[in-house]
């Protein structure tokens, strides 16, 4: 049996098991549009796909292949809604005096309900949304933490320097001007 064929029989088997659907197949089951060109072998083929539960919890308004240009794959844009209820009660909370300041608290705040304004409900499981919201406040956290640093560098230098010149004026017998 061709390598091809036998892994595209297996993709399909796989997510009839798991009742995936490929979201571009199902709306346009007829179409030649691919996402992937390779030119060393100057072949078409659809690698880049989104996969969905087929079970009603989402609404898929459009999916689209995008012109390539950086690469020789297209990108996909999807564009869906959940019916997932959200929970009435928060699941997880921030304990925000592990923050820090103040304005980092709000700064931190902001971005946690961006996060959750765009992505709630998005993923497939509260686990698969914790995670990502972990690499949200991680990158956040990092972000800050090296912004304090560079800032401390910089104020470590000026103050270096300031002590470097008082003590020269304190080598030269101008400690009155030191003072």
């Amino acid at each position: 049996m061709n390598t091809k064929a036998h892994m595209t029989t297996k993709l399909r088997n796989v997510m009839r098991t798991l009742h995936f659907v490929d979201v571009w197949r199902e709306m346009y089951p007829s179409s030649r549009v691919f996402s992937c060109y390779m030119p060393t072998h100057g072949a078409y083929s659809h690698l880049d796909r989104f996969l969905l539960a087929n079970d009603g919890s989402l609404d898929v308004h459009r999916v689209v292949y995008q012109a390539r240009f950086l690469s020789d794959h297209a990108p996909l844009l999807l564009e869906c809604e959940t019916h997932m209820p959200r929970p009435a009660i928060p699941l997880w909370r921030l304990c925000p005096d592990l923050l820090g300041d103040l304005e980092y608290k709000k700064d931190l705040q902001d971005v946690l309900v961006g996060y959750f304004h765009t992505n709630w409900g998005t993923a497939g499981t509260r686990g698969l949304e914790w995670e990502a919201l972990k690499f949200v406040i991680r990158g956040e956290s990092l972000s800050k933490t090296y912004g304090i640093r560079q800032h401390l560098d910089r104020e470590l230098t000026r103050q270096e320097e300031v002590l470097a010149t008082l003590q020269r004026q304190v080598d030269n017998g101008n400690a009155s001007e030191a003072d």
